[in-house]
């Protein structure tokens, strides 16, 4: 809480927690951080526990965030990066539009495994593009 206290405070970010709508259950959070209005630009980062994986719990909670991110913020670009090995946390990003940017060499450790990172990234316009009237598009 303090870490999320702090982002808003700061004005760098913002992290919102995800329920489930059936029964309320904290299954997660999503959140926009590094905020640079000069640029217009955010990082995603999301986190679900196993139980709600493949579900599309992420798709979806990801999906608002970013349409408040870049309907209300005005971000020009969105960038996130997953663990090469996580193939269902690059099609979460891939089915929200987001395009494979390149990748970073031994960028993490899990579990005490070094793992290389793609960065990917999603524009404003190919956001609206995906997105239809509803979104500006």
């Amino acid at each position: 809480m303090a870490a999320c206290l702090q982002m808003a405070d700061e004005g760098t970010g913002a992290r919102l927690a995800i329920v489930r709508g059936d029964d309320g259950t904290f299954i997660g959070w999503c959140s926009l951080s590094r905020w640079n209005p000069g640029f217009r630009s955010a990082s995603l980062t999301y986190c679900l526990d196993h139980s709600a994986w493949g579900r599309g719990y992420a798709t979806e909670a990801v999906g608002a965030l970013l349409h408040w991110g870049f309907d209300t913020l005005g971000l020009n670009r969105v960038q996130a990066e997953t663990d090469t090995r996580n193939l269902a946390s690059a099609r979460v990003l891939q089915k929200l539009g987001f395009v494979r940017e390149g990748m970073l060499r031994e960028d993490c450790v899990v579990n005490g495994e070094v793992s290389d990172s793609w960065v990917f990234g999603l524009l404003s316009r190919e956001w609206r593009a995906l997105s239809g009237p509803a979104h500006g598009g």
